[in-house]
């Protein structure tokens, strides 16, 4: 940083007053103690501090910035950020660590960042679950090494893929997890949460210091790619909020963040309260104020929100427009959709366009919610319509932000506009609805048109009013623009690109990119098919026209020093122009033959050699491929390594623009035949054919009974003691009885939950009245003495069921004990936003009906040694729950079943109860094919209550709820797949009714094959061996 005189002497006074050496670059340890003492004081340095200059490469321009007084590593103005003094839109995708199995060697979390990065994008966010790092309170934290709980390995494989980072760890991150990312123990505390409640400061700093500390070490002034952190999430101010989030933001100080963002917030409801913006409020003031938006709805797209711009004026304007969350999908709840898929397959459609300079598509990768990881308000699969699909597939919407984030990443002046206004009087339709961008510098404009009825499918034509620098002007000139239903397009004017400096003065096709290679600017239009296109370019003389020899719909026109291109969109065009004494390369697709054109950059040496215009800013082209993850030249050898969809042609082509040195090319190291077009790229030809590969059918089902617990006479010693009689969930208190029933209060944590109450009967009873919450869409079943007495269930918004059993004739034992059990399927705690975090799952209130009969003793049972010494620590306390199957191990590979019988889920069982299945099969993927697998459920008949878990070689990866659905396509993740070898598959099936239950089918079913240079090895986890189980028994099947 250069300073004048007197900045100088006033960063000094300053500095003496925070505690630190305003010239050095490590934050000092007594700087956020004498925060707020420094308003008087800080407003004399601002006026300097506000105005700094910076000038950046390969811009004239001069831009002011602020930052976070500790780092310039990253810095920011009104209009974007700047990282390493480059201008940066931060285009940005929502991925969960815990979502995805990383695999043996993290391969599964290296493609799924190879293929954002792929795409366009720059940057990820992620949330941390606290839930999975704590399971207890007296915990040190699990960040185990090859898991996905190792957040260094995320965070250094995102870095290999030139992805920055923006760490959201909460404390609470709310992401549909079960408890919004709290472990279920915080929730059992005295006082409030997330608040300064002295009791949730003790719980939460642990696990924060933790984070902060491991974000510090990774941020990018230590050389880590994590630019930004978040504190909270979506969260409002008030007198014992808003200093628990200055708390928040002084540990992160305290133990060396100095990123800026160092705090940032996502407040909710697309950004117009302004909680915690800097320009609105001051204690748990935040340095950069996000919004989260979801603006299109279940059923329907939305017609699009006006408001950011104008929310960003007034609550936050010395930031950059933020939204750190906008719906790349949509969130569905149970039920809530019909049976069938994932319930996610109508929102894989195209994105929204951008409109803000710092954007979080979240979800692009979803993932699952496996285990006991839901919140109850979802259901097993986090897919979220996402770019990428649940089983990472590359999905049609993901070509669309493409095609958005390269024209992003190479459009410095977009990446500095404000907004002048917005509104339907831009075009001669009032249907349209046009922002209107603006780069103050280079007075460089983007028009952003769509339809204004955000429902609408039908097709548009219009013209637009747009402002030059030679005029206001209505373009086209000739011919129409046309929108397709959901279209939507950016325009340029005045736009300015490649080292001759060319300008376009305005274009009716879309920019996908532009690179500079041998010293030739390289630019890429696009629209739909059928469309026409007119771009009009600054020369000053007249233009000439080489179109290689080749038919070209290209129509030439000079006048008073602007040359005009009109062409049709379809067939590939490429042509080079001559205007102004310098030549450019145009390439014009239709929007289809786009979708197959990539820019992979071309990495140079050090630390963030592979970051587009931090650390390199050569890019090639090439076209064809289903995914290009990396490319690098070496002497006359271009190298791509990437991906085919080989569902598609045996023989693909490949076309690639590269400098002209390049004279050979390989794919995935093998070389691949090539020869020059008359335009100067290479053409060559790449695939050699899909094999057939075909899922096994799925037979040899075995089965035993797996509710034991019902029989009266079941040894219960080994379960947890319910004991205690107080409880801290004072806003959702007993009902009924003398023991709290809560199973968080005993260090269970999820699925299912068996409890067995024990009391002398009179005979005067007549039937058991029970209160049981569960969460959204949990269920129950209640037996006394091994008599079935009923079941219910929640529904997607109903988490408590009080019910009256009839006790039947001759079920008692009078005099003698007598044995009520309830097994219970917990659907994950709630997040913060209901009951403020605090909701029993157990059973709330019990009685009898008929006679005062006490209960002698309660025990309960979960997971198998709960969540403080859970049986298997590698796949975590949330993976299984409380079946007699799950303790023994019964769904791990290995357990011995030689005493198991014939049998299978779609027999099913003859009245409620539990029964457990497995199989086996086989599976042979070759080396170099990705074949996602998933388990496809036929529903039964809608009457049928039933609900089953899915175990695919000890994972829990799915959860089948047969009345409410919606999902019936499960993803079987290739990390916990064994790709050339056995694979157990295990089915816990309850049926609620006293007919039983039975599955009307299971097949497995591939979701596409993928030539790949992506590694297969098999992912080495516990087994049955490798484990203390109890000694498992056979049971008969019921």
């Amino acid at each position: 940083m250069v300073m004048d005189e007197k900045q100088a002497t006033l960063g000094a006074k300053l500095a003496q007053r925070l505690d630190f050496n305003f010239h050095d670059s490590e934050p000092a340890l007594g700087l956020e103690a004498h925060r707020r003492k420094l308003e008087s004081w800080f407003l004399e340095f601002a006026q300097y501090e506000t105005v700094k200059l910076h000038t950046f490469e390969k811009s004239p321009h001069v831009f002011a910035w602020s930052t976070t007084g500790l780092t310039e590593d990253v810095a920011w103005d009104s209009k974007s950020l700047f990282i390493h003094g480059q201008r940066v839109f931060i285009l940005s995708a929502e991925v969960h660590p815990w979502r995805i199995i990383p695999g043996a060697d993290a391969q599964y979390w290296r493609d799924v960042f190879e293929k954002i990065a792929a795409n366009g994008f720059n940057t990820v966010s992620f949330y941390t679950s606290w839930a999975t790092h704590y399971p207890t309170r007296d915990s040190e934290g699990d960040f185990a090494e090859g898991t996905y709980r190792d957040i260094q390995l995320f965070i250094d494989e995102a870095k290999k893929a030139g992805l920055w980072l923006i760490a959201r760890p909460g404390p609470y991150i709310n992401a549909e997890t079960t408890g919004g990312g709290f472990p279920g123990w915080v929730g059992t505390i005295p006082g409030s949460l997330r608040t300064n409640n002295e009791e949730y400061t003790k719980t939460w700093i642990p696990y924060m210091t933790k984070i902060s500390k491991l974000v510090a070490a990774n941020q990018i002034t230590q050389g880590g790619p994590i630019i930004m952190i978040q504190a909270e999430n979506e969260f409002t101010e008030g007198s014992t909020k808003s200093p628990y989030m200055q708390q928040i933001i002084d540990l992160y100080r305290a133990n060396g963040v100095v990123i800026h963002k160092a705090t940032t917030h996502n407040d909710q409801h697309e950004g117009i309260n302004g909680n915690y913006s800097p320009d609105h409020t001051d204690v748990g003031a935040v340095d950069i104020y996000c919004a989260d938006s979801y603006p299109q709805g279940k059923t329907q797209w939305n017609s699009p929100s006006t408001v950011y711009w104008w929310a960003h004026q007034k609550l936050a304007f010395n930031n950059p427009l933020c939204l750190a969350e906008f719906s790349g999908g949509f969130l569905l709840n149970w039920g809530s959709t019909a049976m069938g898929g994932t319930g996610y397959e109508k929102y894989s459609r195209d994105s929204d366009g951008l409109t803000n300079a710092e954007y979080d598509i979240y979800m692009l990768y979803g993932g699952t919610n496996w285990g006991q990881t839901s919140a109850p308000v979802t259901y097993s699969s986090y897919d979220y319509g996402g770019g990428i699909s649940e089983n990472r597939v590359i999905r049609r919407k993901m070509q669309e932000m493409r095609q958005q984030g390269l024209f992003v990443r190479v459009s410095r002046e977009f990446q500095g506009t404000i907004q002048v206004a917005n509104g339907t009087n831009y075009t001669t339709s009032d249907s349209v609805l046009t922002y209107e961008l603006l780069n103050e510098e280079t007075n460089a404009r983007f028009y952003i048109i769509r339809q204004n009825d955000g429902t609408s499918t039908s097709t548009i034509t219009t013209k637009l009013n747009i402002t030059t620098s030679r005029g206001p002007g209505l373009i086209p000139a000739v011919g129409d623009l046309t929108l397709d239903g959901h279209d939507s397009k950016i325009l340029p004017v005045d736009y300015t690109f490649g080292v001759s400096g060319t300008k376009i003065l305005y274009s009716t096709s879309e920019i996908f990119t532009w690179t500079t290679i041998d010293g030739r600017d390289y630019i890429v239009f696009y629209a739909k098919s059928g469309q026409t296109g007119e771009t009009a370019f600054l020369s000053s003389s007249a233009a000439k026209i080489d179109t290689f020899g080749a038919e070209t719909s290209v129509q030439l026109s000079s006048e008073n020093g602007v040359v005009t291109i009109r062409y049709a969109l379809g067939v590939a065009q490429f042509l080079h122009l001559d205007i102004g004494g310098g030549g450019i390369s145009v390439i014009i697709l239709d929007k289809e033959t786009a979708y197959a054109w990539h820019a992979p950059i071309i990495p140079a040496q050090g630390t963030f050699g592979n970051y587009f215009s931090i650390g390199t800013n050569e890019s090639v082209l090439v076209s064809g491929p289903y995914l290009v993850r990396s490319a690098a030249i070496h002497g006359d050898t271009l190298a791509f390594v990437g991906d085919l969809n080989a569902t598609g042609p045996a023989i693909q082509k490949i076309e690639v623009i590269a400098p002209s040195a390049v004279g050979q090319v390989t794919w995935n190291g093998k070389l691949v035949s090539v020869q020059r077009t008359a335009h100067r790229s290479l053409v060559g030809s790449v695939g050699e054919g899909a094999p057939t590969i075909d899922p096994p059918v799925l037979n040899n089902w075995i089965v035993s009974g797996s509710l034991p617990e019902i029989n009266i006479d079941f040894d219960d010693s080994d379960f947890t003691l319910a004991d205690q009689t107080t409880t801290n969930i004072t806003n959702l208190p007993p009902t009924a009885g003398d023991k709290v029933l809560y199973s968080q209060q005993y260090e269970f944590y999820g699925g299912n939950i068996i409890f067995r109450g024990h009391f002398n009967a009179t005979g005067l009873e007549t039937g058991v009245s029970l209160d049981v919450f569960g969460g959204y869409a949990f269920a129950y079943t209640a037996w006394l003495n091994s008599v079935f007495l009923g079941s219910n269930q929640g529904t997607a918004s109903v988490s408590e069921r009080k019910d009256t059993w009839v006790i039947p004739g001759g079920t008692l034992r009078v005099g003698e004990n007598n044995v009520l059990v309830v097994l219970m399927d917990h659907t994950g705690f709630s997040s913060l936003l209901v009951n403020g975090g605090k909701e029993p799952r157990g059973i709330r209130g019990y009685s009898f009906v008929g006679a005062n009969t006490t209960f002698m003793e309660w025990r309960l049972q979960g997971n198998q040694g709960s969540a403080k010494n859970a049986a298997d620590m590698f796949r975590g306390y949330l993976n299984e729950g409380g079946l007699y199957g799950e303790r023994v191990g019964a769904h791990l590979p290995g357990f011995p079943t030689t005493d198991w019988v014939v049998g299978s889920p779609m027999e099913g069982l003859k009245s409620a109860g539990v029964n457990f299945y497995r199989t086996t099969f086989d599976l042979n993927i070759p080396e170099g094919y990705d074949v996602p697998i998933a388990l496809s459920i036929t529903p039964s008949a809608s009457t049928s209550r039933f609900r089953a878990q899915i175990y695919i070689n000890g994972w829990q990866f799915g959860k089948y709820v047969n009345d409410i659905g919606p999902q019936t396509l499960f993803a079987l993740p290739a990390a916990v797949l064994k790709l050339k070898g056995t694979n157990t598959l295990a089915i816990s099936l309850w049926s609620l009714d006293a007919s039983g239950a039975a599955i009307a089918g299971l097949e497995l079913v591939k979701e596409g094959i993928f030539a790949t240079s992506l590694d297969a090895s098999d992912y080495k986890t516990p087994d049955y061996a490798d484990q203390s189980r109890p000694e498992p028994a056979f049971y008969d099947p019921m």
